[in-house]
């Protein structure tokens, strides 16, 4: 399957690194082409970059942008009915508030845009930080939590954050979104506002 981000930013181009590490082709899109083809040429592996309108073409979207972009970025991306869409994005207000919430979710608002997309929220749990650790035996890698609706996409993250290093963990359907998202924004107020630094992350363990 090929793999397109939209946004380039630090969580687009992580994924991007990440991805391309695992032996994934991924296509790195932007507004500004020459920008982005200039982030692309960094990343070792199969890296190339294109126009937002490019990124329909690839069977796994990354939506890595600002979510009051949201709308004008999948607008401008063409037709994603039948892709899997991946929202890594947190709705941020004022003061880092939760922007949506609790009878929605910034997922559901997107799937709402795209409703033939096959919508999984995952990432959204992780600074762009960790996306760059480099892992070894016996660390214990990052936990990726996700949640979607359609079962063909769920196992289909699941394998890339396998492949990425990481540790999936499903966390039901894509209405739990609603919790995600405030874990999303408790990791930024940890991480950003508490002192604990970029490469905290939240973990659910089992005893």
């Amino acid at each position: 399957m090929s793999i397109a981000t939209i946004g380039a930013g630090r969580m687009g181009r992580g994924l991007a690194r990440r991805l391309a590490a695992a032996g994934e082709a991924v296509t790195i899109t932007g507004r500004d082409v020459e920008k982005v083809a200039a982030l692309a040429e960094d990343i070792p592996g199969d890296v190339s970059a294109g126009p937002i309108a490019g990124a329909a073409n690839a069977d796994v979207v990354f939506l890595a942008v600002p979510y009051g972009e949201v709308a004008a970025a999948v607008a401008e991306a063409g037709s994603l009915a039948g892709k899997i869409l991946v929202d890594i994005t947190n709705p941020i207000g004022p003061d880092f508030s939760l922007a949506v919430g609790m009878t929605t979710s910034g997922a559901e608002e997107i799937h709402k845009l795209v409703p033939q997309a096959r919508l999984v929220k995952a990432f959204n749990t992780i600074f762009s930080d960790v996306l760059d650790i480099q892992l070894s035996d016996p660390d214990t890698p990052p936990q990726v939590l996700y949640a979607g609706d359609h079962e063909f996409a769920n196992q289909r993250v699941e394998a890339l954050i396998t492949a990425m290093g990481f540790a999936p963990l499903a966390a039901g359907p894509l209405e739990n979104a609603r919790l995600l998202e405030p874990i999303g924004l408790m990791t930024i107020q940890l991480g950003m506002k508490l002192g604990h630094g970029r490469r905290v992350v939240p973990r659910f363990v089992e005893y």
